[in-house]
């Protein structure tokens, strides 16, 4: 999640500085805008599939395009509230790093964060546990088979999504009194700590004893456990039909069970994926949240010489690894279309004829067009001659007017 442990900005060493600065400026600004952009695409598509008819009658699918949802709005509120910031803040301060400069940019963001980082860590709970909630679903689709249609309906994944959404809320909402905006007498933005997170108590409460049991250890033990007894079930279908090899059995039987295999690959390969990005997160929180604690004093706020020697020596990796973790929260929300794709048979049928539909609509849409252009063109021409015609006429008329007059006139 976005890190809002509140520590202290320590001054590192220059050549320490300069290090982080370019690592952050690369990895964090343009490499983390790419995967973004990126990953915005691919959750776009993964949207526009997933909510099409031929899809929506499985409950997995309600679950991974909520996935996609909150994945798609993640990455848009990341990139414009750290990756941008880094491409845009980093080079001012490669060239002079001077403690007064403050960037328009990075003004706005710091007026933004107080709202936008509890906003973010909502999302990242909402993912966690749609994960939970569709590898739990691919386990009873393996445990029970077609009774478990049953239970793992497209009503109940709503709820079941309904409800993790309240939670999320629910779960994030005193991240909300956090923080609060400041600005000092040149009129720039600062944030501080409100005196709610200030309190020693609120913050032992909030990131230590419910913050790493419910968003780290309670979904890591669920998913580990779901996910061996469906790799265990997946062995034991494997082990079946390689048993059964020899007797007849029906075409579409084989093809929905391969179905259904494909699909708890594609969702172990999710999850795979979940665990190599969000298990630094765990580490990076529990580091963060210990020099937040020992930062402060009971009575007042002041930097304890033991915890600013430590983060001095180690500033550096502390900077690097922050990045790198942010990086991989990157990745995790934007990789999950090469599962589907690698994996989902249906979903890349659906994306194809998707794009055979958008590909005839295009086509259809240019043949209307130069229909229309070539109407136009006769109209045009008629048009014109029509007109000339009509002033030939004129002309002729206004000729034997002046031919009658000038008669009448010699008659006289």
């Amino acid at each position: 999640m976005a890190n809002n442990s509140g520590q202290n900005n320590y001054t590192c060493s220059e050549n320490d500085e300069r290090h982080v600065l370019l690592v952050q400026y690369i990895l964090g600004g343009w490499i983390s805008c790419v995967v973004g952009v990126l990953g915005i695409i691919s959750n776009g598509l993964s949207i526009l599939i997933l909510a099409n008819h031929r899809m929506r009658y499985l409950s997995t699918n309600i679950y991974l395009l909520a996935l996609s949802i909150v994945n798609l709005i993640w990455l848009i509120l990341y990139l414009t509230i750290n990756s941008i910031r880094f491409t845009l803040i980093v080079p001012k301060f490669l060239v002079n790093s001077h403690d007064d400069d403050q960037h328009v940019y990075d003004d706005l963001v710091q007026r933004f964060t107080p709202y936008v980082i509890p906003l973010m860590n909502t999302l990242q709970l909402c993912s966690i546990y749609y994960t939970v909630a569709v590898s739990f679903d691919r386990f009873l689709y393996l445990s029970y088979g077609l009774s478990a249609e049953t239970i793992c309906t497209v009503r109940n994944s709503l709820r079941t999504i309904f409800c993790i959404t309240i939670f999320s809320i629910l779960f994030i909402l005193p991240h909300w009194f956090k923080y609060r905006v400041e600005f000092t007498e040149d009129n720039h933005v600062h944030l501080r700590l409100t005196q709610i997170g200030e309190n020693e108590l609120f913050r032992r409460i909030i990131h230590i004893w419910l913050y790493i049991p419910v968003v780290y250890a309670l979904p890591f033990l669920l998913l580990i456990i779901i996910n061996l007894f469906t790799i265990k079930l997946l062995h034991k279908f494997y082990l079946n039909r390689r048993q059964t090899l020899h007797l007849t059995s029906p075409s579409s039987t084989q093809n929905d069970e391969q179905h259904e295999r494909d699909i708890t690959l594609m969702l172990i390969g999710v999850v795979l994926l979940f665990f190599i990005c969000r298990f630094p997160m765990l580490i990076n929180h529990i580091f963060e949240t210990k020099l937040s604690l020992t930062s402060y004093s009971t009575s007042h706020e002041k930097i304890q010489p033991l915890t600013k020697r430590y983060y001095l020596s180690n500033c550096r990796f502390r900077h690097l690894f922050n990045t790198t973790v942010n990086f991989l929260q990157v990745i995790n929300a934007s990789a999950n279309l090469f599962f589907y794709y690698l994996f989902g048979e249906r979903f890349r049928e659906t994306s194809f004829e998707l794009a055979r539909l958008v590909r005839k609509r295009v086509i259809r849409r240019r043949h209307v067009l130069r229909d229309n252009r070539n109407d136009c063109l006769p109209r045009k021409r008629t048009i014109s001659n029509a007109t000339i015609q009509n002033q030939i006429l004129d002309q002729q008329q206004l000729s034997n007017l002046l031919n009658t007059e000038h008669d009448h006139l010699v008659k006289k």
